[in-house]
């Protein structure tokens, strides 16, 4: 299923640890008035039962997350689909035409001495379009760009300054390599510039513990490849991270859409409390959702 207007791409693997994954896709969605597609690469075990019992857990974690998604943003068009393949292929081929590509951030920071090797760490890589790392929490606080005069920063900083306008809070920026140029002071002058003596990569974690998220150029020594200071930030961050790309562009807001990404409902439900009967029947799990309530999330509100 379609639909026409901006697509953002969320990549589910396991429902149960991709709740906030699912939940800021929906929110990102809906800021920018387009609709949002839950997408699952789906690889045949070498052993299986033949029966096809992994491909139809698959198939309800996708159904479980679209449902959830509709929950926290009513009135969001939403698709879900298990697609067959590699997760780096699967999900590159879904966010080509999409605006945006949400993936989660947990086991980043477990990642051993050969990052490049991460099905994460290759989408950003890899991937023309920004993609967004989300951790488990979320939080208030200014959306944090690195700027160190290349092309993926400049990307880095357009997107930036919609971030911030989108979530109603502050901009920082932070300068690495020597002082900004006049054009990007006047571009974003309502911005609050830093310049970064040390390790930029040590300066944008630091930042991480208070920023609602950091936002970073691939910039790689090959085109394959991260640059070493947004593979430690993806590592270590404590934030969610948004990477870009040279040509990364923010698409038009459609008309109508939700200027703001914080006015979602504050209240969602708590998929914690989802038990392991509601997952496997979504069509049950958001009648639940529907009849029972929401509960509020731990700091969203």
């Amino acid at each position: 299923m379609r639909f026409g207007g901006t697509t953002v791409v969320v990549g589910v693997k396991d429902f149960g640890l991709d709740a906030a994954t699912v939940r800021a896709g929906a929110r990102e969605a809906a800021a920018a008035g387009g609709w949002l597609r839950v997408v699952h690469a789906f690889v045949w075990p070498l052993f299986t039962s033949g029966h096809g019992e992994e491909r139809e857990e698959a198939e309800e974690a996708v159904e479980t997350a679209a449902a959830y998604a509709r929950t926290v943003e009513p009135g969001l068009l939403v698709s879900a689909a298990v697609v067959d393949g590699a997760p780096v292929s699967v999900l590159r081929r879904a966010a080509t035409p999409a605006s945006l590509l949400v993936l989660g951030g947990h086991g980043l920071a477990a990642l051993g001495t050969e990052p490049q090797t991460s099905v994460s760490i290759q989408l950003a890589a890899r991937t023309a379009t920004p993609v967004m790392f989300v951790r488990e929490d979320e939080r208030a606080g200014p959306v944090v760009v690195g700027m160190d005069g290349s092309p993926d920063a400049d990307a880095a900083l357009r997107l930036a300054v919609v971030a911030a306008r989108r979530r109603r809070t502050g901009l920082v920026v932070l300068h690495a390599g020597g002082a900004p140029c006049p054009g990007e002071m006047q571009a974003v002058r309502l911005a609050a510039h830093r310049m970064v003596a040390g390790p930029p990569e040590d300066a944008l974690i630091r930042e991480s513990w208070t920023a609602s998220l950091i936002v970073v150029g691939a910039r790689g020594d090959r085109p394959t490849l991260l640059g070493p200071v947004t593979q430690a930030v993806l590592r270590h961050a404590a934030s969610p991270v948004l990477v870009a790309h040279a040509g990364s562009t923010v698409p038009p807001r459609r008309t109508g859409a939700r200027r703001h990404w914080l006015a979602s409902p504050a209240s969602v439900p708590e998929p914690a409390d989802f038990d392991k009967g509601q997952r496997s029947r979504p069509e049950r799990a958001e009648r639940d959702w529907r009849t029972h309530g929401p509960r509020r999330l731990a700091g969203t509100g």
